[in-house]
This record gives C-alpha cells, structure tokens and sequence, in this order.
C-alpha cells in the first residue's frame, strides 16, 4: 500500500505538475497579502490607537467610568454649538471664549465615533466572564481575522490538484488494464486519494502560515496573547489567546478543503471528463458563499461546512463536533470515491 501511495505521490508531483500548482497558488496569495486592504471601521483609526494606549491594560470600572463621562461631555459640546453660535452672535461670549469653544466641539466632533465605539465595547466587554478583559489597539489583528481568507485561490489550486489525479487514467486510455491489475481497485483509489488529501492538506497549512508571516512582517506579533474574546466580544472561547485561536481556525478550513478535494475526485470519478468535473467541481466549490451564511442560522455550518472558509470560526460552534462533523464526512466521501473507481 505505501509504495503505490509513493507511487501515485510521484505521479502527481511530475504527470500532473504539482509543484507548478503549489508555487502559483502560493505566489497569489502572497500578492494578495501584500496588496494594501481598505478597511472600514466605525472609529478614527487614529484617535482609537490614542486613546487604547493611554487606557491599555486590564479593564477597570474607572477606565469605562472615564470614557462614559467623555461620551457624556462629547455630546453635551455637540449638543451646544447652536446656542453658542447665537451667544456669540448676540455678543453674550466673547471672540476668545467662542474660539475655545470650536476647538472643543471641533475635537469632539472627531473623538465621538471613536468613543462611543469604546464605550459600547466596554458594555460589551462586561457582559462576559470566561477571560480577562483587556484594552488594547486590535486593529490590525481584526482586520487580519476578517480578511483570513483564501477561498477562491485554494479552490482552483485543490482542483488542478484533485481532479487530473483520477482523470489522468481516462485520458489516457489505461483505466481499463488498471481494474484488472492485481491493485488496480479500492487500494489504487485510496492510494490516490490519499496522495491528494495529504497534499491539500498541507497547502492549506502553509496559505495559512504565508498569510500569518506576512501580518508578523507588517504589523508584529503585539497583542498574540490577549484572549480572543476581547475581539469578537463574545464568551465561548475561554482565555484562548489569539494566536492560537488562529492557528485552530487554520487547521479547520485545512480539514474542509481535504473534505472538499473527496468531492472533488468523487466529482472527478463519475464525470471521467476533465473540463466537466473542473466545471462541476467549481460550481459546488463556490456555491456556499453564493448563498451567504447571512440568510442561515450560524449552525447551519455543521451541514453546510464551506460556509466556514469565508469566516473565522464562531462561540456557538462546538469545535469538536464540526471537526467530527468533517472528519466523518471525508471517510463517507472517500468510500464513494473507491466503490465508484471500482465499478
């Protein structure tokens, strides 16, 4: 069994260009790294990393008693600017007192969005008690978990790996001397199988590790060890810090794709035609983010596991009964691979 799995390993590698395959999947994701990302957030990036250096650390009642009375003093400025403009203009405060006066609003006016984000996130915050609530620029590190993903380039990349793996035999002609070589049936089937699972495997592992090197290259690892509730601001994931809430979050989207390369070669197996199975393959592949995970509940991802590749995993989500979920689909998938080789 493991020479035939070497076996067809190297013909992967060499019939069907795998390095090729894993240098071009690799070099695109690296260019969309690079690429510079427009985020939106509901803050002054500028103001919200002054104001979570001066408040960072642990959080206190003090530090939410002093943004909720800056929100308080944010909104009373905004709230005067039209009487002060008529005091002004009836001469009840002088040039000097109305000039302080615009700053203060002016300042006000670019700090509100900013601080009654942080006070709604201190509320939040106080909601939750399974780790230790911290104050910090998480900027970077929420930008980095809503842009983790590589959906469209690992699904061609797992296509030219998985489909020309069982398509290879029908193109050539030799499908029909391989069922009746001695290990021309289920252990052939498998041995491919396996050759593709593995290898999917591990470029998802490594998309994954290109996209958390490329965040340390711009941004650092500041920050990897706060617990990853004070991002999502949610219990359920304990004191889970967030590099490791990350790293999880890779090996499950590894584990849909080798789900999805079983499909893909069952795909592959029934329509014994490169173009349809590609054709096929990328219609299933594609169809879960078509329908957004929006219009479902979030634990609609138990049966409809490529809804997870477009998100980072969620609280409400046992982690190891989606992995069970997978795991045992995968198995189910690949006994349907080998009977269909088979026959």
């Amino acid at each position: 069994m493991l020479r035939i799995f070497l076996t067809e390993f190297r013909k992967l590698v060499k019939i069907n260009r795998l390095p090729l395959v894993i240098l071009l999947a690799i070099t695109a994701r690296a260019v969309l790294c690079f690429l510079p990302q427009v985020h939106e957030h509901p803050y002054s990036d500028e103001v919200y990393k002054r104001y979570t250096t001066q408040l960072e650390g642990e959080l206190t009642d003090d530090k939410t008693e002093f943004l909720n009375s800056r929100l308080s003093e944010i909104d009373e400025l905004i709230a005067a600017y039209d009487e002060m403009q008529q005091r002004y203009a009836s001469g009840e405060i002088t040039l000097d007192e109305y000039s302080t006066f615009t700053e203060q609003h002016g300042k006000a006016k670019a700090e509100e969005s900013t601080v009654r984000y942080l006070c709604n996130k201190c509320e939040a915050l106080d909601g939750c008690t399974d780790f230790d609530k911290q104050i910090f620029c998480d900027t970077a590190w929420n930008d980095f978990f809503e842009d983790n993903g590589f959906y469209y380039v690992m699904l061609i990349a797992l296509l030219c790996i998985a489909v020309p793996a069982f398509d290879a035999e029908y193109s050539s002609g030799s499908f029909a001397q391989l069922l009746i070589s001695k290990r021309g049936k289920t252990q052939l089937a498998l041995s491919k199988l396996t050759a593709v699972l593995v290898t999917v495997f591990m470029l998802s592992c490594l998309m994954s590790a290109l996209s958390l090197g490329v965040f340390a290259y711009q941004n650092g690892f500041g920050f990897s060890n706060m617990p990853v509730g004070n991002i999502l601001l949610t219990d359920g994931f304990g004191s889970t810090p967030l590099i490791v809430y990350y790293l999880k979050d890779s090996i499950i989207k590894a584990l849909i794709w080798v789900m999805y390369s079983c499909i893909f070669s069952l795909i592959a197996v029934l329509c014994k035609k490169e173009t349809f199975a590609f054709v096929a393959g990328f219609i299933i592949g594609i169809t879960p983010q078509i329908i957004s995970a929006s219009i479902m509940s979030e634990r609609t991802v138990y049966f409809i596991n490529g809804l997870q590749l477009g998100k980072m995993y969620s609280a409400s989500l046992s982690l190891w009964l989606l992995i069970g979920i997978i795991l045992i689909k995968s198995i189910l998938l690949s006994a349907a691979v080998s009977m269909v080789w088979s026959k």
